[in-house]
């Protein structure tokens, strides 16, 4: 991050205040805020404790080697924000102005201060409370922050009572300060083929006079590699719950999930958005979480691993990686053949309602493309997820001396990607069993029959100058709206593309997840 290419992430949660504590905290600096506000803080301050990257600091982040330290305390004071808005306000516009704002705004990785920070949102009047919590990639993923968010209802439904937070600082006890984990190269093995590292570390590291692009037509050139300004662009929508299951249910026909009909859809839409001159191909890249394939027995190192003592399902770290999905210049003119087809197929004047039955009709002759592509990135996922950490990018980290050396090649270099989807999935707002893992613990839901609940989340990227052109940044609540955050280098992308692109795959998340009865 030191070489700004890019500056936060963040999950945002809405939070359903249990009835009792409802008409609590509605002025800021008043005792009943107060009650509100230990409540909430204290509840985060166990899951700090729970999770040791959520508690260090990082020397040396402009230098080759950088370390974690290990930190003493944790103030809040320094990491959490409270802010309220008036019940005239428009709270959803300000919300995600606020999301774009913050964006840009680096989350720092000091010495003596964790690389995360929380911002509390009430509105006056209301019965919730959003949690924004972002984060630097350094120390964490987006699992990580799911997590947190996950931990952090867990802990709002319990009795918690951390003893070591006072006057909004986190003491770290002495038993605490040795859990800091290893890095991911102890952990789990990341075998690779000499073929593998012999052609990849080639591409990535060879003088650009001497290497031999194989992959130039599918480069998206026409999104330039430019690092200034700096400067994120950022859309949403969201998608109702019994749309999204019409939406699963269709990928479960059609033998795909939402993140391969994601890539699909993505590619569809810059087909036809963008010429044969701007682009013949496309590279699209998925994020992949490690966390599934940490456990195999074959590739486990550390023996906190092999005797279950940290399970990386629950570990908050970044243990992530990437995989690209390839959409080759046949592919490509076969979804604009299509098209042509279709468009061509209406006679008639031109009308609002003639326009949309054309988009209907233009969808209908693409979707079998969409669907067999959607297949195609599924299975290129899951032979990924099968082949475990063998022939993966994390295994070729060793033969890197300087990685800020890496990041400035790349970005000297054509753009390679055009969409990266990163999928969080699904959180349950709702869990049956709110109980602690402290089995001394009683819940506030045993004793006053109610519950915190989680009714939203909004996942958002900054912009990784270095990236891919677009980042889709899907997140559901269990049994409520799917929210889909694009975002964007402004400098790099011309907003009319990207923002016609956002509108496009909307309308056609709409359409796969239309009610025909």
């Amino acid at each position: 991050m030191s070489l700004d290419l890019y500056r936060s992430s963040m999950v945002t949660c809405r939070y359903a205040i249990p009835a009792s504590l409802a008409p609590v905290g509605q002025d800021q600096g008043s005792e009943s805020h107060e009650i509100l506000q230990q409540k909430i803080e204290s509840a985060m301050a166990k899951v700090v404790l729970d999770h040791p990257f959520l508690r260090v600091g990082l020397l040396g982040e402009d230098k080759r080697k950088p370390y974690f330290v290990e930190l003493e305390a944790v103030d809040f004071r320094r990491h959490v924000e409270w802010r309220s808005f008036g019940r005239d306000a428009d709270y959803e516009t300000e919300l995600l102005k606020l999301i774009a704002a913050r964006l840009d705004v680096k989350v720092e990785s000091p010495v003596d201060a964790p690389s995360w920070r929380v911002l509390v949102l009430r509105v006056e009047g209301s019965a919730f409370l959003e949690v924004m919590f972002e984060w630097g990639h350094a120390h964490l993923d987006g699992t990580s922050a799911k997590m947190f968010h996950e931990d952090l209802l867990r802990n709002l439904n319990s009795q918690v009572v951390v003893g070591e937070f006072q006057d909004r600082v986190l003491t770290i006890p002495p038993s605490k300060r040795r859990d800091l984990l290893p890095p991911l190269h102890a952990l789990v093995k990341f075998p690779v083929s000499t073929g593998y590292a012999l052609a990849t570390l080639w591409g990535e590291l060879a003088p650009s006079g001497l290497s031999t692009d194989s992959k130039a037509e599918l480069r998206a050139t026409w999104a330039p590699m430019k690092v200034k300004p700096y400067a994120t662009q950022c859309r949403h929508f969201s998608i109702d719950n019994a749309t999204l299951q019409r939406i699963l249910a269709a990928c479960r026909k059609h033998n795909t999930t939402v993140t391969g009909l994601l890539q699909a859809l993505s590619h569809v839409i810059l087909s036809v958005r963008l010429s044969p001159e701007e682009a013949k191909g496309f590279l699209g890249s998925t994020i992949v979480n490690l966390r599934p394939l940490m456990s195999a027995p074959e590739v486990v190192k550390k023996k906190a691993l092999k005797s279950g003592e940290m399970d990386p399902k629950k570990t908050m770290a970044n243990f992530m990686t990437q995989m690209a999905h390839e959409w080759d210049a046949e592919w490509v003119s076969k979804v604009r053949a299509a098209k042509v087809s279709a468009s061509a197929s209406h006679d008639g004047p031109s009308n609002e309602g003639k326009r949309e039955s054309t988009t209907a009709k233009e969808m209908a002759v693409l979707e079998p493309l969409v669907w067999s592509a959607a297949e195609s990135a599924r299975a290129a996922i899951q032979k990924r997820l099968d082949d475990g950490t063998k022939n993966d990018p994390m295994g070729l980290m060793k033969f890197i001396p300087d990685y800020r050396a890496l990041f400035k090649d790349w970005i000297k270099k054509p753009r390679g990607h055009s969409v990266v989807v990163t999928n969080l999935g699904v959180i349950d707002g709702n869990p049956s069993d709110p109980a602690s893992d402290d089995v001394a613990a009683r819940t506030d839901a045993e004793e006053q029959g109610e519950k915190w609940t989680i009714e939203r989340a909004i996942f958002s990227i900054s912009a990784e100058a270095h990236g891919a052109a677009l980042c889709l940044c899907p997140i559901a609540v269990k049994g409520k709206e799917l929210y889909v955050s694009c975002d964007w280098h402004d400098c790099a992308l011309d907003v009319a593309l990207a923002e016609g692109f956002v509108a496009d795959l909307e309308a056609w998340l709409r359409y796969i997840g239309r009610s025909t009865t």
